[in-house]
């Protein structure tokens, strides 16, 4: 019989201070208390430590995985099992994130259930925006784990005893029917119009996500019903939402929690409140992480950056997005990076990513960067993709673009001429490849190319990898294998739960 591990998950609240930040850490076990959830200042406190599970599976491997996967980004000097597609159910990465999502799944289902006990210790209303926020957050980690694994345990109820603490596995169409869609229109049922506090979600947040669940599900079907639910849902945000996209591209990366964030994951420079991102991205030396520099390990393709600037030569959002030369404050020396003149052909042959930087990271992985799940600018571009579809490229197709160019040609309160709008003569097919490449611009190492190679199934996903392989300079060329498309159940995970067996793995693993 297998063994049965068991924890009682404590989980790191941060009690806020105003509306600003999130700030001094205090534990608490939402199992066991019997002095919590007797207030409705309690219920703040706990969806704050829910928000705290969330940052974990943001932190760091979560994103590397799905960079390195997406086959335009290299990990520098090495090779890498993601990038290769050698990966197996043993990797430790993905049982670190596998873990993540359902400690979070797990503390949404302990949260909820408290929440219902309460009685007339807290207001209807608040307990209804309470729980809306919960199964946000729940849907958002079933939605992960659909995505990633195609398929998952559900869980509804709180672990109480080795009697429920493991469950089998649900399809992806089981988890879309009977937690994701249901949590998300509760969601946009009952969560506030503006965030109770910086960090927490809105309507608008419940909204952008099913327009993301639903242009997922349309996948590359151009006649499925799905499209018209994920352009009327981007809509409802463009309408409803109040969102608008920051005046600079630039913005985004030096201010949290603009206008244009409708779900930004928060961190607090520090060693457990922190992030990885400065780190990760940026090279050594370079002073824009701690111990003067980054890794530098997650570096973009010579051919997604060369296929950008091709499109959009002089775009302002290529010099934002990438570092084309640094200086290296140990050296004290101007280092250029691809395509700069005089870069190194081994060391500095691919662009890094400069959208992440904290010079004032005390230490790895506890820098002061959040992370942007979804913001308008991603909206915007599945409104013009979902009403592509249902319609054609249409002036309302074509003016959601527009917005998107409008703000990229504003660099630094200078006017550029590129990227230019779109000429309004594209046919469906013509719209449908731009939109496609909009997104991988716009969106750059923001976690989204991966999940959208993948809706637009094998083909492009084995086209993509392909032509970036035949393209550059390599360290290891991408692993163009099915199975890819998917990571396997942890090894983890089946070895410890009684309900799930070698045969509920996914095919290729």
């Amino acid at each position: 019989m297998k063994k049965i591990l068991v924890y009682i998950m404590s989980v790191i609240l941060l009690v806020s201070a105003g509306c600003t930040d999130f700030l001094t850490e205090e534990v608490f076990d939402m199992k066991t208390s019997n002095n919590f959830f007797t207030k409705e200042a309690d219920l703040d406190l706990a969806i704050t430590g829910v928000y705290s599970t969330v940052a974990d599976v943001y932190r760091q491997k979560t994103i590397e995985m799905l960079l390195y996967n997406s086959g335009a980004f290299n990990k520098r000097k090495s090779t890498h099992d993601f990038i290769g597609g050698n990966y197996t159910s043993l990797h430790k990465d993905i049982a670190e994130v596998w873990q993540y999502l359902y400690k979070t799944i797990d503390s949404t289902n302990d949260l909820l259930s408290n929440t219902m006990k309460m009685g007339d210790a807290a207001s209807e209303e608040k307990k209804n925006a309470i729980m809306a926020e919960a199964r946000f957050l729940r849907a958002w980690s079933y939605f992960m784990v659909v995505r990633m694994f195609t398929k998952g345990p559900l869980k509804l109820e709180p672990t109480t005893s080795l009697d429920n603490a493991y469950v089998g596995v649900s399809s992806g169409e089981t988890l879309y029917d009977k937690v994701i869609m249901p949590d998300l229109q509760y969601a946009l049922d009952f969560l506030p119009d503006e965030p109770i506090n910086i960090g927490r979600v809105t309507k608008g947040a419940a909204a952008a996500v099913l327009a993301k669940v639903y242009i997922t599900l349309a996948g590359n079907d151009e006649n499925s019903p799905y499209w018209v639910q994920a352009r009327d849902m981007a809509q409802w945000v463009m309408t409803n939402g109040g969102y608008s996209l920051a005046p600079d591209f630039a913005d985004l990366w030096l201010t949290k929690n603009t206008g244009e964030a409708i779900f930004e994951v928060q961190f607090m420079r520090g060693l457990e409140t922190g992030s990885a991102y400065s780190k990760l991205f940026n090279p050594s030396g370079s002073g824009w992480s701690a111990k003067n520099g980054g890794w530098g390990r997650c570096t973009c393709t010579q051919k997604n950056y060369d296929d950008f600037a091709n499109l959009y030569p002089g775009d302002y959002r290529i010099d934002v997005t990438f570092t084309a030369e640094y200086l290296d404050v140990n050296k004290n020396k101007l280092t250029p990076v691809y395509p700069t003149d005089g870069y190194n052909k081994n060391s500095g042959a691919w662009p890094y990513i400069a959208k992440w930087k904290d010079p004032e990271a005390p230490d790895n992985a506890a820098g002061d960067n959040n992370f942007i799940v979804i913001r308008y600018a991603d909206v915007l571009l599945m409104f013009a993709e979902a009403e592509n579809e249902v319609n054609g490229p249409t002036d309302d197709a074509y003016n959601a673009i527009d917005e998107v160019l409008n703000r990229a040609r504003n660099a630094n309160g200078t006017t550029r001429l590129e990227p230019a709008n779109w000429e309004r003569t594209l046919d469906k097919a013509g719209f449908r490849e731009k939109v496609w490449n909009e997104r991988r611009f716009e969106l750059t190492a923001e976690q989204h190319l991966f999940f959208d190679l993948v809706r637009k199934g094998w083909d492009k996903f084995r086209t993509f990898k392909e032509d970036d392989n035949a393209y550059g300079r390599k360290i290891v060329k991408h692993g163009v294998f099915e199975r890819n498309m998917y990571y396997p159940i942890p090894s983890l995970e089946i070895a410890a739960n009684d309900s799930i067996n070698v045969s509920d793995q996914n095919q290729g693993y």
